[in-house]
């Protein structure tokens, strides 16, 4: 995996709304995974990845992604909605919706966008 580290990885599941094949880690024992999946959860992300590497010997790459997808394809994580038309933003700290075109980057003074 070494000879890896700058590369993405061109096998695994792909996800549906990125497209990258996800890697998964025969070696990843049960109690590192939920260790792991647990940090995520928590907000933790880079210490996810940094557990993730010390526990496969996998790329920075490949386990930016594994966090990123929570370890599978097909994960979305759930973000807060918006407070103009209700839909999920891109990130917790969107300060803009890509539905309704609302920004709210100043509370004072909302606009729509386009």
């Amino acid at each position: 995996m070494e000879r890896a580290e700058n590369t993405l990885p061109t096998i695994g599941e792909r996800c549906p709304k990125c497209g990258m094949p996800i890697p998964q880690f025969a070696d990843l024992r049960d109690a590192d995974h939920q260790r792991i999946l647990k940090l995520i959860s928590s907000g933790q992300k880079i210490v996810a990845v940094r557990e993730l590497r010390i526990a496969t010997g996998c790329p920075l790459t490949w386990a930016k992604l594994w966090v990123m997808h929570s370890g599978r394809a097909g994960f979305v994580e759930e973000t807060a909605p918006c407070p103009y038309c209700g839909k999920p933003l891109k990130t917790d700290r969107a300060r803009q919706c890509q539905h309704c075109l609302m920004d709210w980057h100043d509370p004072q003074n909302p606009k729509k966008l386009g």
